[in-house]
């Protein structure tokens, strides 16, 4: 359920009017609304349309009519007219709100500020060469005769289909987490003086295009799909938000035009939390973020070496051993700021959680669950996943002895299928990205297991046994109807079917073009451009990893994925920034290092070639959110 609160200030009467919209799929019947303010209602009520039931110093509580329905798209209006004093700012509205179903559940309800009794900003039009769209990434077309005077508080949307009014809530809310000092950019309930968002469709638009245009200040939005609606209301709110942050710069067209749709159908972004994991709270403004820069892709690495962070009902194991390191568990702490180790997961409640927050903002979600290498902390937990008789006889690129599941034991496929069960339960999105990266070269090459499986199969060394391997959750994936993600990696040892895969390409910016030529689709993901974690220069104290060399926001911005290799077309799916977590272990360290150079892959995911300009994107994205 989701519901929207719009207040509105009176000051001919003195009363304060709310306007509760239901912006969820299902009728309630006889809601009752509570909300929080520091202009209260002074008893006895004056109330038209509700009945104040309770209040104690700044908590309200009204209810509707007795048998009142307040059904998906429609809105339930009261005033009230006894207050304690006049309202003097926009904060004097209900600071928090929420709605009490019949069963006593509270239901918590986005809540915009209180409107001001008459419209603010003049929206005549100018003339300025010097203003432009604070809109990033760069839409593909714009033009503007005119700019309004001032900026618009807000645009007031008419519309009352369902799909229109949660698209308009939620890019509201996501507004107010990113600049909670800005005014909320849409409300759903308004005066007549407060400019009006038409929204309309358009057949013709692309899947993720809209078009918007202005006529004396009044904007109207086409669209053929939910997608293209929510990208039009994000460049409708970072133009009043940014207009209103920097009006010498910024404005709002009075007369013009922007029509916009994107480059690339990937615009991903993966987050480390194996390394080091964060809080809920982080991994959801993350994915605001996202969302803000009109990316579509969150890539969750959610195991790794280091931890295992997602929890899997049929291992226990993993959440009580694997999601922990310390110096009695079977891996040492690792790279965390707390020598005695670090632990905690992600409960499965939590991952669709974070799930369901994504789809509000047309986010799709592609766990990672890393094998079969990268599973020292698996192993670890579940000792009958590994070969008793071979020695430690491999260590993988990052030191770990003996890290990956082992082929020959069949233990190692019921515990993927297992695990995966239940991934595929909690993440709807067609792709599970399985890793498939940095295997040593000789692993298992001393495991009596896997010698015994070689002269049985014909297998011939480590990578055409991870191969194996790794079909075998192909197939596992396919008849479910998903398809396999993974790094580069996955094409050694022969190989899986191109057609039920999806590669990212890492180690070089060359690879992208040899995955396509090998029949793949492919996600452009360069550690050498794209790697967030990469020193942004070459100093002794630039925090950050060297092994793709360093890279300044410049060298990020200035990458093109696709550099005309006729492979590539058709099989570049897109572009991914990649924020690997060993060196971020404090939050300002991560917004140092993830931005804003993931702002950069957002433009380059959306905008074309010839659209882009490093000195205006640098400019915007000074004014652009963090974590």
């Amino acid at each position: 359920m989701h519901f929207h609160l719009d207040s509105l200030w009176h000051a001919k009467d003195g009363a304060m009017e709310f306007a509760l919209t239901n912006c969820g799929d299902t009728p309630v019947t006889n809601p009752r609304l509570i909300y929080t303010t520091l202009v209260r209602t002074l008893r006895p009520s004056r109330c038209t349309g509700a009945t104040l039931v309770r209040r104690q110093a700044n908590f309200h509580e009204y209810a509707s009519e007795s048998g009142f329905v307040l059904n998906p798209g429609e809105t339930w209006r009261f005033t009230e007219h006894s207050l304690t004093r006049p309202a003097q700012h926009s904060n004097e509205g209900p600071k928090s709100a929420g709605v009490i179903l019949e069963d006593g559940t509270l239901v918590p309800a986005f809540a915009s500020e209180l409107q001001a009794p008459k419209a603010i900003g003049e929206t005549a039009p100018i003339e300025n060469v010097t203003l432009s769209c604070g809109v990033l990434p760069q839409p593909n077309q714009v033009e503007v005769s005119h700019w309004c005077a001032n900026a618009p508080m807000h645009y007031a949307v008419a519309q009352r289909d369902l799909a229109t009014i949660q698209a308009v809530s939620h890019v509201a809310d996501l507004t107010r987490r990113l600049y909670p000092l800005a005014p909320v950019p849409f409300v759903l309930t308004a005066k007549d003086d407060v400019p009006q968002l038409q929204i309309t469709t358009d057949a013709s638009l692309g899947k993720e295009a809209y078009r918007i245009t202005w006529k004396n200040g009044q904007p109207t939005l086409f669209h053929a799909t939910n997608q293209g609606l929510l990208y039009g209301l994000i460049t409708l709110s970072q133009a009043l938000t940014n207009a209103h942050q920097d009006s010498a710069n910024y404005g709002v067209p009075f007369t013009g035009e922007i029509s916009d749709a994107p480059r690339h159908e990937w615009r991903g972004a993966h987050l480390d939390v194996s390394r080091q994991i964060y809080p809920m709270e982080q991994v959801l403004r993350y994915v605001d973020i996202m969302a803000w820069h009109k990316m579509n892709r969150f890539h969750w690495h959610l195991t790794d070496d280091e931890g295992w962070r997602l929890e899997i009902k049929a291992y226990p194991q993993l959440t009580d051993v694997a999601a922990h390191t310390g110096l009695d568990l079977p891996v040492l702490p690792q790279l965390g700021a707390d020598p005695a180790g670090q632990g905690g997961f992600y409960t499965q409640e939590d991952a669709r959680q974070v799930v369901a927050h994504a789809a509000t903002l047309g986010v799709e979600v592609m766990p990672e669950i890393d094998v079969p290498g990268h599973c020292a902390c698996v192993l670890g937990a579940l000792p009958e996943l590994v070969d008793s008789e071979e020695p430690e006889s491999y260590w993988s690129v990052q030191g770990y002895g003996n890290n990956a599941l082992n082929p020959a034991i069949e233990g190692s496929y019921t515990f993927a299928t297992k695990v995966l069960e239940e991934v595929l339960e909690i993440f709807p999105f067609e792709v599970v990205h399985i890793g498939g990266d940095e295997v040593a070269e000789n692993a298992w090459m001393q495991s009596p297991k896997a010698q015994a499986m070689m002269r049985e199969t014909g297998l011939k060394g480590t990578f055409e046994l991870q191969a194996y391997f790794l079909r075998q959750i192909q197939d596992f994936l396919a008849d479910r109807g998903r398809k396999l993600g993974g790094w580069e990696e996955v094409a050694h040892g022969g190989g899986l079917d191109p057609e039920k895969s999806l590669l990212f390409a890492w180690t070089t910016v060359e690879k992208t073009a040899e995955l396509a030529n090998d029949g793949y689709d492919v996600v452009s993901t360069p550690g050498q451009a794209y790697y967030l974690d990469m020193a942004l220069s070459d100093a002794w104290y630039a925090p950050g990893a060297s092994w793709a060399g360093f890279t300044p926001l410049d060298k990020t911005y200035a990458f093109e994925a696709d550099n005309g290799d006729a492979a590539l077309q058709g099989r570049l799916k897109g572009v991914q920034g990649c924020m690997w977590s060993e060196h971020l272990t404090t939050l300002e360290r991560r917004n140092h290092m993830i931005y804003p150079r993931l702002n950069a892959i957002a433009e380059a995911g959306w905008s074309e070639a010839e659209n882009k300009s490093f000195e205006r994107f640098a400019a915007l994205a000074e004014v652009m959110p963090r974590l």
